[in-house]
């Protein structure tokens, strides 16, 4: 049955589209600290990270501590002791720094730094002999440090419903009450007795889901840092089987003869000498299985161009022979539309030019008349002026008359009007 990637991405999508909007718009950052009521200063996600940084200084002075154990102390007990302190004293710090709300990943810290500290001081010389416990411990640096990050918090330290007060008595008194026995950190779980009343308080679906966000990236940090000791701690478990295969006594036994240990020395080391050999077949192999998956890989490359450009250029001559086909539609459509254009013009010029005949007849005719009644009109005038020219010319001058006395005057013409007025 072959896998479905499409539900697989659809499914990613859908979670990613509901941590990113629906997740984080419903729910905000609610841990012990906002929840308990007390004046903090400090958030859960700030709390969160200098538990990290505080884990980081603790495991790394749990390394080196050992280290130099390891190098002081030729005692095979004593080296046994070193490497259990290293593997399972980081595993029980990363353990509790891992818990879900970071309150209780502080508090737990805080009683595991005190369960060392009094182990060591009850059991130093028994598990390391003439090691002194000042090079051992180093816990009052550490407290300090957790008394800061305390002081940080808040003046008012988050108590528990019973009013217990959430701090260094509350640490020191859960230390003393369940003591670590041994280098194993069997460890009574502060969980089951106080450190639940701190977990975070989520029923509601929605805000299990935006909350689940914000814890995987509060502890992707603390993952990080457990992932650079996960090759040391291999190292240093195989260190641990090593010492436990010399103390078995078959093999005590057979190192106790020189011929023997000598024997055992030369296989040991041309094994070693063979590893550099071993070590270079293995890489040209893998270089072997590389080169071929890459050439592999390089063929199904080059198959794949070649068919997509197949495909590229049948989709192009389909394209153009549809453009081209749609291309000569178009012409034709177009020639049609030209031709059936030019016929139209053509009736409607024959159309206009026997109607302009029609009328440029009439106006012709019309324009004869026109003509015809002018010049009739004309030659009359022509007539009555060459009679009236004859009239002039044919008239006798009549004689002038004699000289009249004219009795006439203006100041006569007034008078007289004078006078008619006043006749009136």
């Amino acid at each position: 049955m072959a896998f479905d990637y499409k539900k697989l991405l659809i499914s990613l999508a859908f979670f990613n589209v509901l941590f990113h909007s629906g997740c984080q718009l419903t729910t905000q950052e609610r841990g012990f600290l906002e929840k308990s009521g007390a004046e903090i200063q400090l958030s859960s996600k700030q709390l969160r990270v200098l538990v990290n940084d505080f884990t980081l200084r603790y495991v790394t002075h749990i390394e080196q501590t050992c280290d130099r154990v390891l190098s002081n102390s030729p005692s095979v007990e004593v080296r046994r002791n070193a490497l259990l302190w290293k593997i399972n004293g980081i595993n029980a710090t990363f353990r509790a720094a891992s818990r879900d709300d970071p309150m209780g990943a502080f508090l737990d810290l805080w009683i595991l730094v005190k369960q060392t500290d009094d182990l060591l001081a009850r059991n130093g010389s028994t598990l390391f002999g003439s090691v002194s416990l000042a090079s051992l411990n180093q816990g009052e640096a550490f407290e300090d440090r957790l008394r800061n990050i305390q002081t940080t918090i808040g003046r008012e330290i988050p108590k528990l419903n019973r009013d217990t007060e959430l701090g260094e008595p509350f640490a020191e008194k859960f230390a003393n009450r369940f003591p670590i026995e041994d280098l194993y950190f069997d460890r009574e779980s502060a969980k089951s007795h106080y450190i639940d009343a701190v977990q975070a308080n989520l029923n509601e679906p929605i805000e299990i889901l935006g909350r689940l966000e914000v814890n995987i990236d509060e502890l992707q940090g603390l993952l990080r840092l457990y992932a650079e000791f996960l090759p040391k701690q291999a190292r240093w478990e195989a260190e641990l089987l090593t010492l436990d295969v010399i103390e078995m006594e078959p093999f005590t036994e057979s190192l106790a003869d020189l011929k023997q240990t000598t024997v055992a020395a030369e296989s040991i080391a041309q094994t070693v000498a063979q590893i550099p050999v071993l070590i270079d077949q293995e890489r040209q192999a893998v270089e072997f299985a590389i080169d071929d998956q890459r050439k592999k890989t390089v063929q199904q490359i080059e198959a794949m161009r070649v068919n997509t450009i197949v495909q590229l250029q049948e989709e192009r001559r389909l394209v153009l022979e549809t453009v081209n086909q749609e291309r000569v539609m178009a012409t034709e459509d177009l020639k049609q539309q030209l031709d059936k254009t030019i016929s139209s013009i053509d009736d409607l010029s024959k159309k206009r030019t026997e109607e302009a005949a029609r009328y440029g007849e009439s106006l012709l005719v019309l324009a004869i008349n026109e003509t015809k009644q002018t010049l009739a009109i004309a030659s009359v005038f022509v007539g009555f002026f060459i009679l009236f020219a004859g009239w002039l010319f044919t008239r006798k001058p009549k004689p002038a008359p004699p000289n009249l006395v004219n009795f006439y005057s203006p100041k006569t013409a007034r008078a007289e009007d004078d006078f008619f007025k006043q006749a009136s």
